[in-house]
């Protein structure tokens, strides 16, 4: 097994301060949800309205937006994770949402942001918000579109740091993060589970091409699978440590769009040539290679299980991914791993596949 997580957090990091421009706020909470939370609570959003989602969208947070005494809708999400303008006025007319989520699957831009028609469909008073626990959000690069625009990272899915960052416009940011002692023994436990993950996910990289290895693989994935489940359980919202938000303030975006760029265009190159019914590839632009998370194909049903069987037994310690949403009905999807961190390795390890599922001796990069 290799380590699909990101490991070695020196390697994200640069020496000088990140610079927030006037314009813009920030706030930094344990998660995305404890981060949710209080922005509803914040801007008095009422028990019972709707909080419309795509459907391609993560199904522990929509529980959890019930249990918190909200409302879940749905927009259409195409098979390449596409929504048209269209399709999300549609939806905003259908529901009136008080809350409506974008979602920067994979950290590919949503093309819903480059001709925001629908918004003329939304109130003023709808509360926006920017989905990007994809990608890692270079607040010198943010752009509100509305009102009421927040946006929402999570540091702990892109690099080795729990924690999440909001972004909004600085002149409606008539709140903070709550105090440290607020849900601190959740914020404690989560954070405790995530160092745990991150321990295994290390030792699985020093161990690497040995029985050792496949064990730490599958222990650091159970771990992770247990820390997921407790974020965003607390009703009352977490703020992050202030370890993570002061590192979180020294990330090289540079380097890490640039050695994603890299591992994106070797994907590209290695799966070119296969056969088109084996996997439906997700469309982005040049322009995004930099800020995915990961390189995404799309599985039908009838092969899905059998592929992800193969992978699995090849070494790569592959899930579906959002497998409890909507849209893993008609379909799945996998992420082949991108790790942005130091120098690449090729021939780390070579993934032996079917070529009647997905690729025959594929090559898989690893950083370190």
């Amino acid at each position: 097994m290799i380590p699909l997580k990101p490991i070695f957090l020196w390697k994200y990091l640069k020496f000088k301060r990140n610079i927030i421009p006037k314009n813009v706020g920030r706030l930094f909470y344990l998660s995305y949800e404890d981060a949710l939370w209080d922005i509803l609570d914040k801007r008095n959003v009422k028990k019972g309205s709707i909080i419309l989602v795509p459907e391609f969208f993560c199904g522990d947070v929509e529980n959890n937006i019930r249990k918190h005494g909200y409302k879940v809708s749905y927009y259409p999400v195409s098979k390449h994770l596409k929504t048209s303008s269209r399709q999300l006025s549609i939806a905003i007319n259908k529901y009136h949402p008080t809350v409506l989520v974008i979602f920067h699957a994979l950290g590919i831009t949503n093309s819903l942001f480059e001709n925001p028609i629908w918004l003329k469909d939304l109130s003023g008073k709808t509360i926006l918000i920017e989905d990007c626990v994809h990608k890692i959000v270079n607040p010198q690069k943010i752009k509100f579109i509305k009102k009421n625009h927040f946006i929402i990272d999570s540091l702990r899915k892109v690099i080795p740091l729990q924690g999440s960052v909001v972004y909004t416009q600085k002149n409606e940011l008539n709140f903070t993060e709550p105090t440290i002692f607020q849900s601190w023994k959740y914020a404690t436990v989560v954070t405790f589970w995530w160092m745990i993950m991150q321990m295994l996910w290390n030792l699985t990289h020093f161990t690497r091409k040995t029985d050792l290895s496949n064990w730490f693989s599958i222990k650091a994935n159970q771990v992770m699978k247990i820390g997921y489940d407790l974020i965003g359980d607390s009703i009352l919202p977490a703020r992050g440590f202030f370890v993570f938000n002061f590192l979180q303030q020294f990330i090289d975006f540079k380097k890490i769009e640039q050695i994603k760029m890299k591992q994106i265009e070797f994907y590209e190159e290695t799966l070119s040539n296969l056969p088109k019914n084996i996997f439906q590839k997700v469309p982005y632009k040049n322009s995004d290679k930099g800020k995915m998370i990961a390189y995404p194909l799309v599985l039908p049903l009838k092969t899905a299980y059998k592929t992800l069987e193969k992978i699995r037994k090849s070494g790569l310690l592959l899930n579906f991914e959002l497998d409890d949403s909507h849209w893993s009905k008609k379909q799945k999807i996998i992420y082949l791993p991108c790790p942005p961190a130091g120098r690449f390795v090729k021939n780390l390890a070579t993934t032996m596949i079917s070529t009647t599922t997905i690729f025959s001796a594929t090559q898989f990069f690893y950083c370190f």
